[in-house]
């Protein structure tokens, strides 16, 4: 199994899968007083910045907000809530190393691990008895959860997670603070009950007293901290307690002498809130089974009851000094999913979404997948197209006027880049707004040509752009780099031709196939960056020669023209790859990386290199794609375009031709596909934001080699 690594708990994909689980839990807020809806109002940008804090090594865990449970049985049980920033990232780690341990753990665990379960527990002891297994040691763990040695704890977790970035979250997680009250004090053993990543930190913990019990042929059940020890005799279950004494001595541990005990089946006893005596097994309302320790991953529903009626609370439940807020709103329908209820609660909503691509005429989609109803785009764009639109700002939401009327109200929270093209403006307001929130505002003609951007300053990735110059002086690691994102590109335009192959009688897309296959297998011996263009450079040539083939002669295509476009395919070309790079350029810019400081592309004034050498391999399977649907199935024809009347002129999309490949590109971006690396469902914008995380961790030498994403 693959060793896990801090940027997969990191990626857009998980972190928003953990949020929707920390959502579905609604537990209370932390010492910062977070709900979780509070925290979804700006869910973007907290889980951006959560993430930036851990990337740059200035993330530090908030302390843990001491609560006291009431049981059902009586008394009460402390838990240590960390905020749900902190549950959140714990949630992500957990999703990413959880696999690992769970190919360790034995089966006689039946605690916090997903499709086990009480009654599987309850099952299993019932079979033992009927086979024989009449004398139990009962046993239970003096204070357990409080009592875990943090050294041994973190030795056993280096023995599987080898990524010095996960193990030093888990090592400040262990060593939190606690603040209860007026008393504030670090845990300096101990794992924090209430928190997301305490379950599986404490299964691992017990682990080798599963696999030492087992190795001497004895029948284990244990839950949590609660066990028993099934044996056909009292001598065994005597030699079993003492065994078992041993053991939790080398884990630190201690037995509670008051509830440990070695019993028949015919006296009688309770586990897991179940009374078994001789045959029978009933349920009583006493010592039920401690998942309270846990409640982020309770999976027992009434269990849980009391704490989600205390995440139902709001902060001033828990303090009556503390402002809360509440909106009071309804919705008109109730989500169906967990995942659209946090949405919802966003903000977000599945009329935000453009509906995905489907496919039309003899057009396949080879590789795309479908994605859930409630998923989320990754870059928000809004377009400004009209001449004459003005965009300004109310409370917190963007309104875009025609001629003074409103004709369109975006929740700001919706709005991730923002691009104008023409005669449109920006008031003052949105723009001042704009630039506190990170949100970039390009500036573009009307066909298309790029005036500049509006952004704010940011410091935060200095280090990070630090190393990315120096990488940038390296000639070597330059011309490796450069070499695999050209072999990802010349790759999947050889899948381009291929495809167009299955559809189109034409030799010279056979050809020019088999000229790509050459190309790509010279590639590793390019000693300059310049050979290396050259090799690009004719593979393009012969590329866009072949696909000429494909179209009808009314678009008088026949090889790539770009400044300016001659006919209409060249126009989307260049309109498509436009809007491309700065996709590309948003999410350089969002994860740190300087995009006018590249590897492949020439360093010169004005031109963002990177954004261009990492727009390479998403030519073909996203732009082209989308223009050759457009082509072949006629949705635009020769007719949508404005044709050059004098020389040097050329040739644009009309307004409507505009808008409607806009729309085709925006679905695409959102199509899904298998990630050739991870095989996970991604949209096109999350593959290539995998793709920039990627290579931030080659920059920083973290991943070896960089490696292109080539579909298959």
């Amino acid at each position: 199994m693959q060793t896990p690594q801090l940027s997969d708990a990191l990626t857009d994909f998980n972190l928003h899968q953990a949020w929707s689980k920390v959502y579905e839990k609604q537990g209370c807020a932390g010492v910062d007083y977070q709900t979780p809806a509070a925290f979804a109002d700006r869910l973007h940008k907290n889980l951006e910045i959560l993430r930036d804090e851990v990337n740059y090594k200035t993330y530090q865990p908030q302390p843990l907000l001491r609560i006291e449970l009431e049981k059902p049985t009586g008394g009460t049980r402390l838990l240590s809530i960390p905020t749900v920033r902190d549950r959140i990232l714990q949630t992500a780690v957990t999703r990413v190393i959880e696999p690992l341990f769970e190919a360790e753990f034995e089966d006689c665990s039946f605690a916090y691990r997903k499709g086990r379960s009480v009654d599987q527990a309850l099952d299993r002891i019932q079979l033992l008895q009927r086979q024989g297994y009449h004398w139990v040691v009962d046993a239970d763990i003096q204070c357990f959860f409080d009592s875990i040695d943090h050294a041994l704890l973190m030795t056993m977790v280096g023995k599987l997670v080898t990524d010095v970035g996960l193990l030093r979250l888990i090592e400040q997680w262990l060593c939190a603070t606690v603040v209860d009250g007026d008393r504030r004090f670090v845990l300096s053993k101990g794992v924090a009950q209430g928190s997301p990543i305490g379950p599986l930190l404490s299964n691992l913990y017990l682990h080798h007293l599963d696999e030492a019990l087992l190795d001497n042929n004895l029948c284990l059940i244990r839950f949590a901290d609660d066990f028993l020890i099934l044996c056909k005799s009292r001598d065994h279950a005597e030699q079993a307690l003492e065994l078992t004494d041993s053991l939790l001595g080398e884990l630190r541990l201690t037995l509670n002498t008051r509830k440990t005990q070695i019993v028949h089946f015919n006296q009688g006893f309770r586990f897991l809130g179940v009374q078994f005596i001789r045959s029978l097994a009933f349920k009583t309302e006493a010592d039920e089974p401690n998942l309270l320790a846990f409640p982020e991953r309770d999976e027992e529903a009434d269990i849980d009851k009391d704490l989600t009626e205390l995440g139902r609370s709001h902060p001033c439940d828990l303090d009556p000094g503390i402002p809360c807020r509440d909106d009071g709103s309804e919705r008109s329908a109730e989500p169906q999913t967990i995942m659209q209820l946090a949405f919802n609660n966003a903000n977000v909503s599945a009329k935000d979404f453009t509906a995905r691509e489907q496919p039309q005429g003899n057009l396949e989609r080879p590789d795309e997948q479908d994605l859930p109803a409630d998923h989320e785009q990754l870059l928000r764009t809004l377009y400004l197209l009209q001449h004459g639109q003005v965009l300004g700002k109310e409370s917190e939401r963007l309104i875009v006027r025609q001629e003074q009327k409103t004709v369109r109200e975006i929740p700001a929270i919706k709005v991730d880049q923002i691009m104008v093209f023409g005669n449109a403006q920006i008031t003052t307001q949105a723009m001042q707004f704009c630039l506190q929130e990170r949100i970039p505002i390009y500036l573009l003609s009307g066909q298309g040509h790029y005036y500049g951007v509006i952004d704010s300053f940011n410091t935060e990735p200095v280090l990070l752009q630090r190393e990315q110059f120096l990488r940038a002086n390296d000639d070597a690691f330059c011309l490796k780099l450069a070499a695999a994102m050209v072999h990802g590109k010349i790759a999947n335009s050889r899948l381009m031709l291929q495809r167009q192959a299955r559809r189109h009688d034409s030799a010279a897309l056979h050809t020019a196939a088999d000229a790509l296959k050459n190309t790509l297998a010279h590639l590793g011996g390019a000693s300059s960056l310049d050979e290396l263009r050259g090799f690009e450079g004719s593979a393009a040539n012969a590329y866009f020669q072949a696909l000429s083939a494909t179209v009808d002669d009314s678009w008088g295509f026949s090889r790539r023209v770009r400044q300016p476009p001659t006919d209409g395919i060249n126009a989307m070309l260049s309109y498509g790859y436009t809007l491309l790079f700065y996709n590309i350029y948003s999410l350089l810019r969002s994860r740190g990386l300087n995009p006018q400081v590249g590897f492949l592309h020439a360093l010169r004034q004005g031109h963002p290199a990177l954004a261009s050498d990492m727009m390479e391999e998403f030519r073909s399977i996203v732009v082209d794609a989308v223009v050759w649907k457009l082509a072949v199935n006629r949705q635009l024809t020769p007719d949508d375009f404005d044709y050059p009347k004098t020389a040097g002129e050329g040739c644009f999309l009309k307004p409507h031709a505009r808008q409607t490949f806009i729309k085709a590109l925006e679905e695409k971006f959102n199509s899904a596909i298998a990630h050739p690396v991870t095989g996970t469902a991604l949209d096109y914008r999350r593959c290539m934001e995998y793709q920039v995380q990627h290579l931030s961790q080659v920059i920083r030498g973290i991943d070896a080699d960089y490696q292109a994403m080539v579909l298959r």
